[in-house]
């Protein structure tokens, strides 16, 4: 199958998924309000994010830290952690928020660490709270390109742009007002090297896993991997748009690729055995899901075989809606497993 069809069959999907969502069919990445129309918002800008300290997680790299594990008006959509990189030159973001209002609160962070210029932002997949503050740093610093997966750029550009805008609007009740779409502009491949003031960032892609586009950004030097939702530190990453076997076979090829690293959420804190712990919770679901298909069982007796399951349990108190998530999170499963079966 040749690139270009590849590329169209990709984007035809997120067209019939966008369909899909937008008429109440399918849940969002994560679980969500109803959807508000943007007319029926305030119009006008949504009020500042206030300032947060970054923290360092490396010798190059520093987090700041999300306030919530889901978008609401109190966290006015800032849920996913804005990262960059500090090099001798500049700086490179990865992620860059839910909002213009995120990414600036990012670049106030930023200006208090230097007066050096963001040389690069990243972003790791298509999901809304890695890419619409793309926004504010390509008004601060239009020269700065927007690297992401080909197919990533794709995605935001023909189908999930407006939808994400739209979906977060409503998640956060208007608070996120003002936002602009502004795709990334950059395709990046798996192994490819960026070198930015001597601090080299090497890009890792092995197909499906969160989203069919995820791609972790190495911090070479560190031995520190950004895995963007690949993984999730204290959260069950939604599989909508992924699959669990794609998952388990990233973890594979990280741990073989990236050995000994830091591994650093998007979502959560930064964890050696964050792998570890993910797979033993999403193998946990998707195992008893394909038992429960294999021999036979319904959806509603493979989620009672996924919360007896001790792997799943372990994990059930510390993990951010763990209770209102776990059913569509082991439906998604055994609808995989279904596909595995026959």
């Amino acid at each position: 199958m040749n690139n270009d069809l590849r590329q169209q069959e990709l984007v035809d999907a997120i067209r019939r998924d966008l369909m899909r969502r937008l008429f109440g069919l399918a849940a969002g990445a994560a679980v969500l309000p109803a959807l508000t129309p943007l007319s029926a918002l305030a119009a006008g800008r949504g009020p500042s994010v206030p300032d947060q300290k970054p923290v360092q997680v490396s010798e190059h790299l520093y987090v700041l830290y999300a306030r919530g594990g889901f978008p609401n008006k109190e966290n006015q959509g800032f849920f996913a952690n804005v990262s960059f990189v500090m090099t001798p030159k500049g700086v490179v973001v990865i992620d860059s928020g839910t909002s213009v209002q995120i990414g600036e609160m990012a670049i106030r962070a930023i200006r208090k660490m230097t007066d050096k210029p963001v040389l690069a932002v990243f972003n790791t997949h298509f999901h809304g709270d890695h890419w619409l503050g793309n926004d504010a740093f390509k008004a601060a610093f239009p020269e700065a390109p927007i690297y992401a997966h080909p197919n990533c750029i794709t995605s935001i550009k023909t189908a999930t742009g407006p939808q994400w805008l739209e979906q977060m609007m409503g998640a956060t009740e208007g608070m996120i007002e003002g936002t602009r779409i502004t795709p990334p502009d950059h395709p990046v491949q798996h192994g490819q090297e960026l070198n930015f003031g001597g601090v080299t960032l090497r890009v890792h892609h092995y197909g499906q896993a969160h989203t069919p586009v995820d791609i972790m950004v190495e911090i070479v030097g560190d031995k520190t991997v950004h895995v963007g939702d690949v993984a999730m530190d204290k959260r069950i990453a939604n599989m909508e748009d992924g699959s669990f076997t794609g998952t388990f076979k990233v973890y594979d090829a990280l741990e073989k690729n990236a050995a000994g690293s830091l591994w650093v959420p998007a979502h959560g804190k930064p964890d050696r055995n964050l792998l570890v712990k993910n797979r033993e919770l999403l193998g946990g679901i998707y195992e008893n899901a394909l038992k429960a298909v294999q021999s036979g069982k319904d959806f509603e007796a493979a989620k009672a075989m996924v919360l007896a399951d001790p792997h799943v349990k372990k994990y059930a108190n510390d993990t951010v809606g763990f209770n209102e998530n776990i059913g569509k999170v082991t439906s998604i499963a055994y609808v995989e497993a279904e596909q595995k079966a026959f």
